[in-house]
């Protein structure tokens, strides 16, 4: 999944793709590198960032999902939100997968989504980006609060009429979490993939920059490779990132060895 942010603030590429143009140009590359889904999200989730309104938000998202309707009617194309209002309206796009990013649409929503046959992507977050890093959850505290709302989250999935494999599910690498407590998610992801259909996003994440005393998000990319073709290797369903080359050129090495 490579992930374009239309956001002037985002964490890992400072709004360089904050204008519409600049966003379409992206996802060009982005398919061209081998993305087998475009993950768009139009409102940052960095810790500390303020939230959007949902106008200001599909006021960024609108005119990028109308020229992909017309330049890639077949792409899959996942919509990064939280807000009900935007998920909706995705309904009338090109859209495949709807990646709440805090897994907690309401009940009437999600029959709406699953009625249309889309993937829902539920990603755990403690608390909400102004808040999520002050107490973040600690080891095993974050082992347990992440596989209560894999249960939850497939449970009410499954009553709201999505089958099994529409339901996507994502630990929230760094989403309110100690650097102890993503590396426990990262190690039980191999677990979880048995059962689940496991989403992760580690790429240029701080807790990395943090361990391995790299300050600048894009300088991340070489170790975001290491963990994401570990993860691959354990049977994660999808890798949320921002190089999408080197991941299908690694992916590309396993599946065609000769």
């Amino acid at each position: 999944m490579g992930v374009v942010n239309i956001t002037p603030d985002s964490f890992s590429d400072g709004g360089l793709y904050f204008k519409s143009a600049a966003a379409l140009s992206h996802i060009e590359k982005l398919f061209d590198e081998g993305a087998d889904i475009l993950d768009i999200g139009a409102e940052s989730s960095r810790p500390g960032a303020k939230a959007l309104a949902p106008e200001e938000e599909w006021s960024r998202l609108e005119p990028v999902l109308n020229e992909i309707s017309r330049r890639w009617p077949s792409a899959l194309i996942s919509v990064d939100t939280y807000h009900p209002q935007t998920m909706l309206r995705c309904l009338n796009y090109s859209v495949s997968i709807i990646n709440d990013i805090r897994g907690g649409a309401d009940f009437d929503t999600l029959q709406k989504i699953a009625s249309r046959g889309l993937v829902y992507l539920a990603m755990h977050m403690h608390r909400d980006p102004q808040s999520m890093q002050q107490n973040a959850l600690n080891g095993e505290e974050a082992l347990a609060s992440v596989s209560a709302f894999y249960k939850k989250a497939q449970e009410t999935l499954e009553t709201a009429g999505f089958p099994k494999e529409k339901i996507w599910l994502d630990p929230g690498i760094g989403f309110g979490k100690t650097d102890r407590a993503n590396l426990l998610l990262l190690k039980h992801s191999v677990e979880w993939a048995r059962h689940f259909s496991l989403v992760v996003g580690v790429s240029r994440k701080s807790f990395i920059g943090r361990l391995l005393q790299i300050e600048a998000a894009q300088e991340r990319d070489g170790p975001s490779k290491m963990l994401e073709l570990s993860l691959l290797l354990a049977g994660v369903k999808a890798i949320r990132t921002h190089d999408v080359l080197r991941l299908q050129a690694m992916r590309e090495l396993l599946t065609n060895p000769g």
